[in-house]
């Protein structure tokens, strides 16, 4: 019970200091349709009201970690993104369909499922052993449990290629 009072009087401070005086300080100025936590799921929910309501939005991004799929595939109101996979959504549709083959064959570093990947997400065929090998080598961070997501084997795996 005391947790729960906690948690509500936590909210409850945060929210006394949203009024317009204290948020004018913290204003974006920025086109955007997200303030100063950011993009992510927090900017769709709060949008860019000013004030410690970010605060709220930052965490809700930070905790659920959506921002970096959404910098990195350009969904959850984050632009474009380093792979744009609303301009190629075959490759989310892709990794749903074939995830349990994926998660073999990129234990193995080879495969059918493996190549196409490659090729839905535009590596060159010269470089699809080296991407292979680097998805092999970073399995355990791409399938870090049996219970992962679509959206997280996806963010997984272009971190991994992004980052070698």
């Amino acid at each position: 019970m005391t947790r729960i009072s906690a948690v509500v009087a936590s909210f409850i401070v945060l929210f006394m200091f949203s009024s317009p005086a204290f948020s004018k300080e913290m204003k974006v100025d920025s086109k955007d349709s997200y303030g100063s936590a950011g993009c992510g799921l927090g900017s769709m929910l709060f949008g860019n009201q000013p004030g410690a309501v970010q605060v709220v939005a930052a965490t809700t991004n930070g905790t659920l970690g959506n921002q970096t799929f959404g910098i990195t595939t350009g969904t959850s109101n984050c632009g474009k993104g380093v792979i744009n996979t609303s301009a190629n959504p075959s490759i989310i549709q892709f990794v749903e369909n074939n995830m349990d083959n994926l998660a073999k064959e990129i234990a193995l570093g080879q495969g059918e499922s493996l190549d196409t990947l490659a090729e839905l997400m535009d590596i060159p065929s010269e470089g699809r052993s080296a991407f292979n090998e680097n998805l092999q080598s970073h399995y355990s961070s791409i399938f870090p449990n049996d219970h992962v997501v679509v959206a997280g084997v996806v963010n997984n795996i272009i971190a991994v290629t992004l980052a070698n």
